[in-house]
């Protein structure tokens, strides 16, 4: 209903305000996780909370808005992968490769995302080839190998194979995109997928901790690093409620510019905390991947554009 007291231009205003915001949070990720695993936590115990504390918030929320919550054979599968392939692999790679690596590394890596997501989608036979798109996964590609390859592009040698590591976590995502267009339970709340996605990512991190015995106890001697973790978890919480915001405003199709200000905002937030200085090699990166997803995103139809559960 408040919506309708809202103009044109004030709806539009108010879009590109949350998606700025938006695209501020999910690009602070990887400056959170970088700084959470310099502090001693280990990768599955920032993703334990960060999920939890999300689940946690979806939850209410569902409890709110009346939702009913399903929990069938197709919603634990669908939870099961989303939580553990499209969050856990994804989260868990990213925190780890941001202690080692830059976070606006990481951050232009995550840009990745959508072109890998039409290449599983083509490969799976689920979208067609079309020469706009495939030019802009060779253009992204050549931004990946500048990532990687040319001397100067990461901080050492030794590094090399951690910065390749890092590919996992756009894959992750890609997969997740690509496994929630086949596998959505139908008539299913965005909401109360995502919130049982979170709570099954939860679950899936309290077992790499208890497995590895690196579990966070934010009770004991709360400090620092537990205020930051709090922060982490309002911080993806928050970007919860302003992404399924955007989708009911403007469309998933709209939402699906965020990935650009994620990736500025991630380099942004690496140079103001951490005193990164991205060299020439990363900004061509950045040119060419952006570029690529240009051309993957507006080469197609508007099936192309539709955007998953995950959280950036």
């Amino acid at each position: 209903m408040i919506f309708r007291a809202i103009t044109k231009s004030e709806f539009n205003w108010l879009s590109l305000v949350f998606l700025i915001l938006l695209g501020a949070l999910w690009g602070a990720n990887p400056s959170f996780s970088k700084a959470l695993a310099l502090a001693g936590l280990s990768p599955f115990s920032v993703v334990f909370w960060q999920t939890l504390g999300a689940g946690i918030l979806l939850l209410i929320i569902c409890l709110i808005k009346g939702v009913k919550l399903k929990v069938d054979v197709k919603h634990i599968v669908y939870f099961s992968f989303m939580g553990v392939v499209g969050i856990d692999v994804s989260y868990i790679t990213l925190v780890y490769t941001a202690e080692k690596l830059s976070a606006g590394y990481v951050s232009i890596l995550i840009l990745f995302s959508p072109m890998l997501t039409y290449t599983l989608a083509l490969l799976l036979r689920m979208e067609p080839l079309i020469r706009v798109r495939a030019l802009g996964i060779a253009v992204g590609l050549a931004g990946a190998a500048i990532l990687v390859l040319p001397e100067g592009s990461i901080p050492s040698e030794e590094l090399r194979p951690i910065a390749m590591l890092a590919f996992i976590t756009p894959l992750g995502y890609a997969a997740g995109n690509v496994f929630a267009d086949i596998a959505r339970p139908k008539d299913s709340d965005n909401v109360a997928l995502a919130m049982g996605t979170m709570f099954a990512a939860a679950f899936g991190a309290l077992i790499g901790c208890l497995i590895d015995n690196s579990f966070h106890q934010v009770w004991l001697d709360f400090g620092h690093i537990d205020i930051l973790l709090i922060l982490f978890i309002f911080s993806t919480s928050i970007a919860f409620i302003i992404f399924y915001s955007i989708i009911k405003m403007a469309g998933a199709v709209y939402l699906g510019q965020v990935g650009y200000l994620v990736t500025v905002f991630g380099v942004c937030w690496g140079i103001l905390f951490f005193s990164e200085k991205p060299s020439v090699w990363l900004w061509l990166a950045a040119f060419l991947i952006a570029g690529g997803v240009a051309l993957v995103n507006f080469g197609g139809t508007e099936k192309a554009g539709r955007t998953s559960q995950n959280v950036r």
